[in-house]
């Protein structure tokens, strides 16, 4: 079976391990990790990425929205995002990224499984 690559955008690195701790018996994914969007643009264009899950607020000077803009033009990967603060986002910026879903932390660690399964089928 191939795996598919999984890129993890995430500013708090204990998140982003347990996020990859949860996806690790799901499927065969392999990961890579980035902590700010600019890390997250260079990864995404530099590696062969199946599917960006995206944190929205990150540390630096692009959010994750920025990032996942001048990724998809670039690029048409998958794009999840994953935040704790989508009460206070302009919708409309949100979805000129065409997120194949957007989920509200904390996530269970179920519905973030089958999410992922059903994105990279």
């Amino acid at each position: 079976m191939l795996h598919k690559n999984i890129l993890i955008v995430e500013d708090e690195y204990i998140t982003a391990l347990d996020i990859k701790t949860q996806l690790l018996s799901v499927g065969n994914y392999r990961f890579e990790i980035a902590g700010t969007g600019e890390e997250a643009v260079w990864k995404a264009l530099e590696n062969p990425i199946d599917l960006v899950l995206m944190d929205i607020k990150l540390k630096g000077e692009m959010d994750g929205i920025e990032a996942a803009q001048k990724i998809k033009k670039k690029r048409n990967i998958p794009l999840i995002y994953i935040s704790g603060n989508l009460d206070t986002l302009d919708p409309k910026r949100l979805e000129r990224t065409k997120p194949e879903r957007i989920l509200r932390k904390p996530i269970s660690e179920q519905k973030l499984r089958n999410v992922v399964t059903e994105v990279l089928r």
